[in-house]
Parts: C-alpha cells; structure tokens; sequence
C-alpha cells in the first residue's frame, strides 16, 4: 500500500516535472525589432484588467503616452521582454507576454526638477547616484482606469510637446525596470503567468537590475501571483501598490 502511494506521488511528480519544462521551452526572449502591433493585445488586458471599469479602445491605447510609454520604438537600451508561445515552435502564436522597460531619463530629471514629493529608496534600502528619485503620485494625480495585469492606474496623458514627464505607474527608481504582463485569457490558470515572471526576472538580473517594479490596482488578484513570486509592497500610486522584487 505503501510502495503504490509512493509510485503515485512519483507518478505525479513526473508529470508536473514534465509539465513545467514543456512550459519553459515555450518561454522565448522577444527580438529588439519586435513590432508595436505584438504588444497591443497584451497592452489592452493590462489597461482593460476589470470589466466594471470604461473600456478603453485599442486605438486609443495606440496614441495615448501613458500607454505608448510602455512599448513605443522597442529595443531601446534596457528593454528586455519573454513571450510564452502557444507551442515550442517559435513561429506559433504568443498567449503570454512579460516585459520590463525603464524609464526615459529625461523624464527623470524632469520630474527631479519638479521636486515631486515621497521616496522609495529608503524602502528599497537602496543608497548612492543610482537612486535619482522615486515618487508616491497621490489621489489627487491618479486619474482614470487601470493598467495591467501587471497593473496600475491610467491617467488620459494624450501626448503633447508640453506634456508632464511620464516614468511610468510603478516606476520607483531610475535604474529600476518596470514590469508590464499579460496571458490571454483562454490560456489563464495554466501557470504562465509564473512562468513569464521568474524567467522575466531571471534575464533582469543578468542584465545587472538590483530590482523590478510594477504597479497592481486594489481589487486585481494578480496581485496574489505577484506576491507568491517574492514582490513586495512599497507604497501607493493613487489606489494602486507599487511592488517591487529584489534581484539580489
């Protein structure tokens, strides 16, 4: 009785040993060159995470710079980004997508210049120049939807040439990528989310992060996901936690 419950339980084990490394080798960085067009679908689930919100329009999520912040000329310095694909084959359809992007530095020192109040870093127990400044955006500068999956609040920021400098919803300090994701929802439930995550986060670190950022809005239960993954809590952004998971 004894030797059959062990062969089930190394049965299963097998299985779900089995199960993962298929998920991993569906796991794939996304190229430098990769189109806007690939991360739209991802995108709009991020924004668009609750259905007792307004919907915003795809179109929309094309022009809007709080949107466009988080996937316009890709490949830039830093970029990093994991599609989960349908199948091994690289050629099939992706149904998950994890990216982290930092902040333009000019908008950085821009919003410095600004002098916008609060701080992360104390947080963080992080020290020194790499720390330019993190900020909590209080109610009262948080306006509209929600982003993410990944998520956060959305504020309509359509572009302009005397728009405010814009680091992003989860953004904490200058040399700390934010993290945006997204799985389709028919593919939802099946793990890939954690997947996305830890592989996201793996390639963050070689790449010399101390730590990721991202922004989840009360009431989302991707925040339970983020949290079983090791973020953190380290304050608010209108009514959103800003997380972060330490790379160390």
């Amino acid at each position: 009785m004894n030797a059959a419950h062990t062969d089930a339980h190394d049965s299963q084990n097998t299985s779900a040993e089995a199960a993962a490394a298929s998920l991993r080798g569906r796991i794939r960085p996304l190229p430098a060159e990769t189109d806007d067009e690939t991360f739209l679908p991802f995108l709009d689930l991020c924004f668009n995470w609750s259905t007792d919100k307004p919907r915003i329009e795809l179109e929309d999520l094309r022009h809007r710079s709080d949107a466009v912040f988080y996937f316009r000329d890709w490949g830039r310095d830093g970029d990093i980004a994991v599609a989960a694909h349908a199948e091994a084959d690289a050629q099939s359809p992706i149904i998950g997508l994890a990216w982290v992007r930092l902040a333009d530095i000019e908008d950085v020192v821009r919003k410095v210049e600004k002098q916008v109040g609060g701080d992360f870093a104390a947080a963080l127990d992080k020290t020194g120049t790499e720390v330019v400044r993190s900020e909590v955006v209080t109610d009262g500068d948080a306006e509209g939807e929600s982003k993410d999956e990944g998520g956060a609040t959305a504020a309509d920021l359509s572009p302009s040439d005397g728009r405010a400098p814009f680091t992003g919803y989860g953004w904490v300090a200058a040399d700390i990528p934010e993290l945006s994701m997204a799985v389709l929802p028919d593919h939802q439930g099946q793990g890939i989310g954690g997947a996305l995550l830890d592989t996201i986060c793996a390639l963050a670190r070689m790449s010399g992060y101390p730590a990721v950022s991202l922004s989840v809005e009360d009431g989302n239960g991707a925040a339970k996901l983020y949290a079983d993954h090791g973020f953190v809590s380290v304050g608010r952004n209108g009514d959103s936690d800003v997380l972060v998971r330490k790379l160390g």
